[in-house]
């Protein structure tokens, strides 16, 4: 059984397909892609997140000449991710944008981060959790961290569930491309190998990584 959040679908426009988008007002496209030389895919699916709870608009985020009053929530919003931090080459720790969000944008949203170690028990509350939100309609950001090194924040949209048992994440991944015919991009498989450090598999684009679940990030819009 495949489990994806309410009010996501694939819609055209004109004859044109516009892919994976929410519904806020007008159709609105969640997916967004990071560029070539910066390490923000936190901020990019935190974007993501946004656009798919109906507290921004994907044009709202993708225009460059978007401009709001620096006194309200999305005016501080902006300017701590966009203005502030210039090009972001590392990226942000969960706790951190968590931290941001409370700081600039309290009335819009409230958010609660988790990290875990790579023990089973603590990936099994990573994935209880992710499971909980998307029963209740509500992506979430995880942060997987790679056997080679090196982290990424993807958004979870959805996952399939075979004998009771959660199998795959769906996610939106801000790394690579997504077709207009697909409602995710990356795949985080849920091996069933107990006691291994990196013991689930996430596929994108043709790359196969293995990866343990390191943070998640639930937002709630007010």
């Amino acid at each position: 059984m495949i489990r994806l959040i309410d009010n996501i679908d694939l819609v055209g426009k004109n004859n044109q397909p516009l892919g994976c988008c929410i519904h806020n007002r007008t159709w609105q496209k969640i997916a967004l892609q990071q560029g070539d030389v910066d390490g923000a895919c936190a901020v990019y699916s935190l974007m993501m997140y946004l656009i798919s709870i109906k507290v921004l608009t994907y044009s709202q985020v993708t225009n460059l000449n978007t401009k709001f009053n620096g006194r309200t929530s999305k005016g501080r919003l902006f300017k701590e991710f966009f203005e502030e931090e210039g090009l972001c080459r590392n990226g942000f720790y969960f706790s951190t944008i968590e931290e941001k969000l409370k700081h600039s944008f309290s009335k819009e949203v409230s958010a609660i981060s988790y990290t875990y170690n790579s023990s089973d028990c603590d990936q099994s509350k990573a994935v209880q959790r992710i499971k909980e939100a998307i029963d209740e309609n509500c992506p979430i950001m995880i942060a997987e961290v790679f056997k080679g090194g090196g982290a990424h924040a993807i958004l979870a949209v959805g996952y399939e569930v075979c004998n009771d048992e959660l199998t795959k994440i769906f996610c939106l991944d801000p790394g690579y491309p997504i077709a207009d015919y697909s409602y995710w991009n990356t795949v985080v498989r849920i091996n069933d190998v107990k006691g291994k450090v990196y013991s689930y598999t996430s596929i994108s684009d043709k790359q196969m990584s293995d990866v343990y679940i390191h943070e998640t990030l639930r937002i709630t819009k007010r």
